[in-house]
């Protein structure tokens, strides 16, 4: 490429007025000089740098495939957890009730077994001793609280 052209395609390239042929060719014509300039580092390095990889499509769709595989891995890791507490949490509140009502129901048939005792105990009380508390009378055994 001439000096003169040259600076003309450069002034023409830096207005934006070059159509895309013109501006590949112009390229190739710079790139393929042996003297150094501004305008060839600056495609030389637009050429080194600006290149898109073929497969760049297909590794973009394989990482964003990864990464949504990790999230879901995550995801299900924590839903995981969190389904196992839930069932912990419930499984004990059940035991935790039955116990509750467990020991209601002792208490309360021990409290139903002492009213017995007591109407039991003031039925077969004898007159005369009426300080002593008969709480069981047998053939062999008399049980009487003082």
């Amino acid at each position: 490429m001439k000096q003169e052209m040259k600076k003309k395609w450069i002034d023409k390239y830096y207005n934006g007025e070059t159509s895309v042929s013109e501006e590949k060719e112009g390229r190739k014509d710079i790139l393929s000089e042996k003297n150094d300039s501004p305008e060839k580092d600056m495609f030389g390095y637009f050429e080194a740098v600006g290149n898109v990889p073929d497969n760049l499509e297909e590794q973009v769709f394989v990482n964003l495939e990864k990464r949504t595989q990790k999230r879901k891995t995550i995801r299900m890791r924590i839903f995981n957890l969190v389904s196992a507490a839930a069932v912990i949490i419930i499984l004990l509140g059940i035991y935790l009730d039955f116990r509750q009502t467990r020991k209601a129901k002792i208490e309360n048939d021990f409290f139903v077994m002492e009213q017995a005792l007591y109407q039991v105990s003031e039925s077969i009380q004898p007159e005369e001793q009426e300080e002593l508390l008969v709480l069981w009378v047998d053939d062999d055994v008399e049980i009487i609280i003082n």
